[in-house]
């Protein structure tokens, strides 16, 4: 290995990074063996399955996995500290290292932007070679390290951000030489043929022929669909498309074998007929498979041991259309899952409150389980607080949904660490943090992503699930010419914006319904005196991540005025509600530019008293817009709007530039495991701090060299290089 000149990183994870330990060892004290056996055997399904991930990200990130791994299972993290020169460069390996595992990758699941080690190249290089892993496999670690090396340090374009080559990013979702063009085209291509593009990649082999491949253990096989080739024509180009499948066949089959182990410790027929539907979706990338998973999945009401697994959250391709794998394993809080189900049975009630007609609403409202949720395995690059799932429409639509609230995954703010607030806000914030975002969480993924129609034409019959002739837009006055077709998803239809757009109608769904006083009625009663204060850091909590999501924004480099580049949907749909808010009354959100130590700074001050007034109609008047665009399927009126106040002014850039300033890095969540020993399921803790992180990282793959990751990286990694 040959090192390589200095350069200093301005992109890295600091030292003074913070660990957020994710702990639930009475909840899992609490089950019995073959509960315990149940999660054991489908958190390892999601952890194997969880490799994708990597694949996902960036070219280089599985490459760092197999070497990071190597590094750190060949001998004690400890023993790796006398290898550098002094304590500070040592937790600058640990610190990168740590977000690596955690983001698997060198991107950040939470705004897509790139970090790169702080530890100096020339280190980090000198520190493999003297490892004990590159004694045991020397070849592997200088073959990993000098293909990736380039790529781990390097910042600038196009290696800033994921996206598209056309649109100066990188991804690993496609071979390098595919266009934003040649993924639309793609995409049209899917639907055609009625094939979901969740489970793919796609590779460009010419102008004219693409490789499109599906994710599935099974190379061949009757029960793999679509594999032909075929030909396609449209936007002016006759293209080829091969569809293949067996992409990670071997990570996948490993997936496959401990989802069958868990078929022995099924609590129920739901369980049952769901585990045979991922065991099928898994070995021939069909998903419909996966859809009829999630069918008996929605019926399994309040099991003790909640679990999910599969290709699900579309955030992360630059086209909006291919997903992210992941799986999580949780365990049921039944007290507190009893305040969600309250708001369940009333959901009905507030549906009835929010602004827009019922045709804009489902016929009927499929009441969904919301439970309280203590993680013990969420395998994918973060863990979220909140989700509600499926995302299929149709099954949304036919059947409903579910809805976890993730209790144990929930930030615990400190004074010290807040910016920006005047002290009396930040006590309150520190306070009444948890109450505002369990109030917001609940809102947003019930009644924010559980309501709305999609107005559909059926392209087989030609009917509409509407009344297509007297139903009238209600901002034009016109019969309604925009809608979806059977064949769409409205992922789809919307592309990229959608990610952005539907989080944005989610949270304002939430602080529209914070308005009224069932929902404190259902989590806080009894404390009537503190409902103000909840609901004031509520909104606190919304406008404040509206203002620290700009460290997300990057502006457009020709004209700060135009459009920039938003890393982050739930940031993004953050800083629109703020827009919307400060559009209504510029003085309810005002910034105080000052001094604070010598440095150029600046307090929030919020006027409470005008937000259920001036506020709350703002956010009536824009949540009626915005829910009604997706409801007609209307992109372009949709985009026009939500556009409009994504927009980042002057006042904004400045506010921007202090914010990246004093920003405060973002946690770090540690996970537990879950072991056998001698055939009994234990759970394991790790101590608070990036060597507990990695060494739980370590440990979920027992063997050293992880091959199977090497294999399938070694496959592809000339044809997702970008070296243009």
């Amino acid at each position: 290995m040959q090192a390589t000149a200095k350069r200093i990183a301005k992109e890295f994870i600091p030292v003074t990074t913070s660990i957020h330990s994710i702990e639930c060892p009475a909840a899992f004290a609490q089950l019995t063996k073959h509960e315990k056996l149940y999660a054991y055997h489908m958190a390892r399904a999601a952890w194997e399955g969880s490799k994708l991930c990597w694949f996902q990200r960036s070219y280089e990130s599985p490459a760092l996995l197999v070497l990071l791994k190597l590094l750190f299972s060949s001998q004690p993290i400890e023993s790796i500290k006398p290898l550098l020169s002094d304590e500070l460069k040592y937790q600058q390996l640990l610190a990168y290292s740590a977000a690596v595992f955690q983001n698997c990758g060198n991107y950040k699941a939470f705004g897509d932007s790139k970090f790169v080690p702080e530890l100096d190249s020339q280190d980090f290089t000198q520190l493999l070679q003297s490892s004990v892993a590159a004694q045991k496999h020397g070849d592997i670690v200088n073959e990993l390290w000098s293909s990736i090396e380039k790529e781990v340090y390097s910042e600038e374009d196009p290696f800033k951000i994921l996206g598209f080559r056309d649109n100066n990013g990188t991804t690993s979702y496609y071979s390098s030489n595919v266009t934003s063009k040649d993924a639309a085209l793609l995409d049209e291509f899917c639907q055609s043929i009625k094939l979901s593009p969740l489970n793919t990649r796609l590779f460009k082999i010419s102008e004219t022929e693409f490789d499109l491949r599906i994710a599935s253990s099974e190379v061949t096989g009757e029960k793999t669909p679509y594999l032909k080739t075929y030909p396609f024509s449209s936007q002016d180009r006759e293209i080829t498309v091969h569809v293949t499948a067996g992409d990670f066949s071997e990570i996948m089959g490993k997936l496959v074998q401990e989802l069958e182990q868990s078929q022995k410790y099924v609590a129920n027929e739901n369980q049952r007929n769901m585990l045979r539907d991922y065991i099928e979706h898994f070995r021939f990338g069909d998903v419909d498979k996966h859809k009829d998973s999630q069918r008996h999945w929605i019926k399994d009401v309040g099991p003790v041991v909640e679990t999910d697994i599969g290709f699900i959250e579309t955030y992360l391709d630059p086209s909006g259309a291919r997903a992210e794998f992941e799986g999580f394993v949780a365990v049921v809080d039944k007290t507190t899952s009893a305040k969600f189900n309250q708001l369940v049975d009333d959901a009905e009630k507030l549906i009835a409150k929010l602004p827009w007609e019922k045709d804009f609403e489902k016929d009927v409202f499929q009441k969904p389980d919301f439970t309280n949720l203590d993680v013990l395995a969420f395998a994918c690059s973060d863990v979220p607080i909140g989700i509600n799932i499926p995302n299929y429409d149709d099954i949304r639509m036919e059947l409903g949904f579910k809805n976890v609230n993730l209790g144990n995954a929930y930030p615990r703010p400190k004074k010290s660490t807040l910016n920006f607030l005047r002290d009396a806000d930040a006590d309150l914030l520190v306070k009444y943090d948890k109450d505002s975002l369990t109030l917001i969480v609940a809102l947003h993924e019930l009644l924010g992503h559980g309501t709305g129609k999609l107005l559909t034409k059926n392209v087989e019959t030609g009917d509409f699930n509407f009344n297509h002739t007297d139903l009238m837009n209600p901002f034009t006055h016109k019969p309604i010419d925009t809608y979806y077709l059977s064949s769409e998803t409205w992922s789809q239809k919307f592309g990229k914006l959608h990610s952005g757009y539907e989080e944005c109608r989610a949270d304002t769904v939430a602080v529209y319904l914070m308005h009224y006083e069932e929902p404190f009625e259902i989590f806080f009663p009894g404390r009537q005196g503190e409902w103000d204060d909840i609901y004031y850091i509520a909104w606190m909590d919304m406008l404040m991540g509206g203002v620290k999501g700009l460290q997300f924004y990057t502006p457009n480099a020709d004209d700060v005025k135009a459009l920039g580049v938003w890393g982050q949907a739930h940031v993004l749909a953050s800083y629109v509600i703020l827009q919307v808010v400060r559009e209504a009354d510029k003085d309810i959100v005002k910034f105080q530019f000052e001094q604070k130590d010598g440095k150029d700074y600046f307090y929030i001050d919020i006027d409470r008293s005008k937000l259920k007034t001036v506020a709350f109609k703002g956010i009536s008047d824009f949540l009626r817009k915005l829910h009604i665009y997706k409801c007609m399927g209307d992109f372009e009126a949709a985009k026009a709007m939500f556009d409009g106040y994504s927009q980042v002014d002057e006042e904004m850039l400045r506010v921007r530039e202090l914010v990246i300033a004093n920003k405060v890095p973002r946690r770090l969540n540690l996970q537990p495991n879950v072991q056998l020993h001698e055939g009994e399921p234990v759970y394991k803790g790790y101590e608070e701090s990036f060597e507990g992180l990695i060494q739980s990282f370590v440990e979920r793959y027992p063997q050293p060299f992880m091959e199977d990751v090497y294999k399938a990286w070694l496959k592809d990694a000339k044809a997702v290089r970008r070296t243009d």
